[in-house]
């Protein structure tokens, strides 16, 4: 299963949700949970990148904390609505369509970089191939901010735990239904907090974990490039 595709079909699919729009109240509490959290690291006109933004929730709100502001999705329907709410707002905010298999950036082209609960779609090697790239494109001493969940405190209790992905890769297979639009493959990895540390802290020094909830896990990490 090629889960980058699978993703996007179900993405573009789904279109923008109420909960995903920027232009609606009821998806504001994603950006409440980490506003307080991500104003900390965001400083008056810091380039920050949105990885995987959506319809750009994120991206907006890294915008009215004083970045400049840009994010990336490979899911060209919420990538449009997320344009045109950037034209209504006459926002600053730029969008780009590709994945994060082959960041269109050049060097230096970013101060911090925020996976916002996407680690999921990612498998081991893209995350760390994803780390790697961020090595050339952020900053030196540029961030790499990581949300996740971490699947054993997510899912702790169940027998059959080992049976239900492939412990080489991490893959799970799951579906999602789309009100009239169908049954969509959503695939998913298994991710712990410990395991994601291992592999990005190869490239970056990992400066902080704060557990924003019981299983939400904020990892913050600094680009050496002199080291």
């Amino acid at each position: 299963m090629n889960i980058f595709d699978a993703t996007r079909k179900h993405y573009n699919a789904a279109g923008v949700h109420p909960t995903t729009d920027p232009d609606n109240p009821r998806s504001q509490f994603a950006v409440d949970r980490y506003e307080n959290h991500l104003s900390k690291l965001i400083k008056p006109g810091m380039r920050a990148l949105d990885l995987g933004c959506n319809a750009g929730r994120f991206t907006f709100a890294m915008e009215d904390m004083g970045a400049i502001a840009t994010g990336i999705d490979f899911a060209e329907i919420p990538l449009l609505h997320a344009k045109e709410v950037a034209e209504k707002r006459k926002s600053r905010c730029q969008f780009n369509i590709g994945d994060i298999t082959a960041l269109p950036y050049k060097e230096n082209s970013f101060d911090l970089a925020l996976l916002p609960q996407n680690n999921g779609y990612l498998s081991y090697q893209t995350l760390e191939s994803l780390t790697i790239q961020l090595k050339g494109i952020l900053s030196d001493d540029g961030i790499f901010v990581v949300i996740m969940l971490d699947e054993l405190v997510k899912r702790t209790g169940e027998e059959t735990l080992p049976e239900r992905y492939d412990v080489q890769t991490g893959l799970m297979e799951g579906h999602i239904t789309i009100p009239g639009k169908g049954v969509y493959a959503s695939p998913w990895v298994f991710w712990t907090v410990a395991f994601a540390k291992y592999i990005i802290e190869k490239h970056f020094a990992l400066e902080d974990i704060e557990q924003i909830e019981e299983n939400r896990f904020m990892l913050v990490f600094h680009n050496k490039k002199t080291q």
